[in-house]
């Protein structure tokens, strides 16, 4: 009895001592998802799978991305005379940090589906957090239209390469957009052998368009305060050295805006222009400017014509009062006349003999008041 409990022990302490020297042989970091690459594949099939990196620095403290756990990942498949496919990529892991993945590619998932051709991947987007701050998303998509052939028994690696920095727009009111730049890298490898190191090289496909187009905005800058009846008139362009029409659009306080068009009223605006090429690089360009009224305190002006103060007109001589008002903000002031306190229109012959009193007044949008008085007279011969 005693030597088969003895031998019970040693055998329960070989067992651990294997399963410890298996844990410690575990790659720290490593994804056991990229473990479990089949070494052989049916017939027709082939493997994809999909990488997120960040080559620049963002100047951030964090850029989490959260796929969104209904919609996920998801390739296009096109095969002649089938009807197109979506095909889902069960994501590994339910967010990724832009910024700590600055030089080193994180696995999202992987996927075995019949090769062929594809036309694009998406991943939906949850929501974006930078330095911890929800971020303001246009699209809720990370979205590349860009054709891909899967091999039979072939892995085909689908790394998104996402500028970090240039995907995240600060607002001159210290908010966040994220509009994601980004580009696929595509690489095909052997489906490896037993024990062999089931994570293929990435290379960048030659001939692929990164360069994002170039926007030109004229008419108002970062911060312009612009000082009513005075107004703003923004007008932008984009160009790109492969695309000679990218696509441009923009939003003044989120609404469609058009180049060109006059910006009149009191209000605080934000003006987004988003210029995109046929290769899907995307560059934005926002603006956050101001019109204020000015506080107006300058009476109008009056311009009295035709009489003068202490006229006397003998009869059958007449008077012409004629009358005018401007006003440098104002630009249709309000002007009231009375002669003898009756309403009295410019430009009336006065002719009956009397004395009179004529009263101009003008008022202006701002409440700022002007009076001009004559007084004359009308005398028989």
């Amino acid at each position: 009895m005693k030597k088969r409990l003895l031998w019970l022990g040693l055998s329960f302490l070989l067992v651990a001592s294997l399963v410890l020297t298996s844990c410690g042989e575990a790659v720290p970091g490593e994804q056991e998802e990229e473990e479990i690459t089949p070494t052989t594949l049916p017939a027709g099939m082939g493997i994809i799978k999909v990488y997120v990196t960040d080559p620049p620095h963002p100047p951030f403290i964090s850029i989490v991305v959260f796929i969104d756990p209904v919609e996920g990942i998801k390739v296009h498949k096109v095969a002649p005379g089938e009807p197109p496919e979506w095909i889902s990529v069960e994501p590994v892991v339910s967010s990724f940090d832009l910024v700590s993945l600055v030089g080193v590619s994180e696995f999202l998932g992987s996927v075995e589906v019949t090769a062929g051709s594809f036309t694009q991947i998406r991943i939906a987007v949850e929501k974006v957090e930078v330095n911890g701050e929800l971020a303001t998303l246009p699209s809720d998509t990370l979205r590349i239209v860009r054709p891909f052939e899967v091999s039979e028994g072939m892995i085909t690696t689908l790394e998104l390469d996402v500028n970090g920095e240039r995907s995240v727009i600060t607002t001159g009111r210290g908010k966040f957009i994220f509009k994601p730049v980004l580009h696929l890298k595509v690489t095909h490898s052997s489906v490896p052998a037993t024990g062999e190191d089931t994570t293929p090289p990435i290379t960048t496909l030659t001939g692929v368009d990164t360069t994002p187009p170039e926007i030109t905005l004229e008419g108002v800058t970062e911060g312009q305060v612009i000082v009513s009846p005075d107004t703003v008139t923004p007008v932008f362009s984009a160009s790109d050295d492969t695309d000679p029409a990218p696509t441009v659009t923009a939003t003044l306080n989120g609404e469609p805006f058009t180049s060109g068009t006059v910006v009149s009223e009191v209000d605080e605006y934000e003006l987004e222009v988003t210029a995109i090429d046929a290769s899907d690089n995307e560059t934005e360009v926002a603006v956050n400017f101001e019109i204020v009224a000015v506080e107006d305190t300058t009476p109008p002006v009056i311009t009295l014509e035709g009489v003068i103060e202490g006229e006397v007109i003998v009869s059958p001589g007449t008077v012409t009062p004629v009358f005018t008002v401007s006003d440098d903000i104002d630009p249709e002031p309000i002007l009231i006349a009375t002669l003898n306190g009756e309403p009295f229109t410019s430009g009336t012959v006065v002719s009956e003999v009397d004395e009179y009193e004529l009263v101009v007044t003008a008022i202006d949008a701002s409440g700022n008041e002007a009076e001009v008085a004559v007084n004359f007279d009308i005398v028989a011969e």
